[in-house]
Order: structure tokens, then C-alpha cells, then sequence
């Protein structure tokens, strides 16, 4: 394995780690509060952590180019702003 291919592997496991336990505390802070924001942004921050990982699970392993990674995680991270933001919006 390439290091610089294993580096990535490390920071994006890294990044996954620490994105599923911000969302788990948002979720967490949702079920005592009700506040439909937290539930929101929970949600939003999970599809941006997962959907960043699986962006370069496609490319290393799938092959994908790099354009076409680009363009799914930046679509990706699109959806989980505007899931955030509709939460905001609606509390």
C-alpha cells in the first residue's frame, strides 16, 4: 500500500470516528431536549461523515475518478447543509 494511500485511509477513518460521535451527541442532545434542530443536525452531519467515507471507499476501491468523487461529495455535502438548514429554518 502506498503510504500516502495509507495516510488517507487513517484520516478518513479518523474523520468517520469523530463524525459518527458528534452526530450520536447531537442525536443524544435531541432525544432529552425535543429540539427538532438537534434531530436535524444529526442527520445532516451523519450523511456528510458517511457519505465523505464512502466518496473515497468509490474512488480507492470502485475506481471512480477523482472528478466524479469531487462532484459526489461536494453533492453529498450539499444534502447535508441543506438538511441542517431546514432544521434551523424550521425551529
Amino acid at each position: 500500500m502506498d503510504l500516502l494511500v495509507g495516510l488517507l485511509l487513517i484520516v478518513k477513518l479518523t474523520a468517520l470516528t469523530l463524525g459518527g460521535i458528534v452526530s450520536l451527541m447531537a442525536y443524544r442532545a435531541y432525544s432529552r431536549t425535543r429540539i427538532a434542530g438537534l434531530q436535524y443536525f444529526a442527520v445532516g452531519l451523519a450523511i456528510i461523515t458517511l457519505g465523505t467515507f464512502l466518496v473515497g471507499v468509490f474512488h480507492h476501491i470502485g475506481g471512480a475518478s477523482v472528478t466524479i468523487g469531487m462532484l459526489l461529495e461536494s453533492v453529498i455535502i450539499s444534502v447535508g447543509f441543506i438538511v441542517m438548514i431546514v432544521g434551523l429554518y424550521e425551529t
